[in-house]
């Protein structure tokens, strides 16, 4: 699956062990799970790679893997 996010547009990780995702501007994402926010997963324009969609790994801090 791949898709693109427009700016304030949110998505819903399915329950479902395994899954990643790769971002081209890290630091504009929030992430949040079960409404607590986790942790930046890297700065403005940052290009990451394998983050792991996992809510332990996310809240963390751990989810990138690159």
């Amino acid at each position: 699956f791949e898709r693109v996010l427009p700016a304030g547009e949110t998505y819903r990780v399915p329950e479902q062990t395994g899954l990643s995702m790769r971002t081209g501007n890290a630091g504009g994402l929030e992430i949040t799970v079960d409404g607590v926010a986790a942790p930046p997963i890297g700065r403005m324009g940052m290009v990451r790679r394998n983050v792991a969609l996992d809510a332990q790994a996310l809240l963390a801090g751990s989810a990138v893997r690159d």
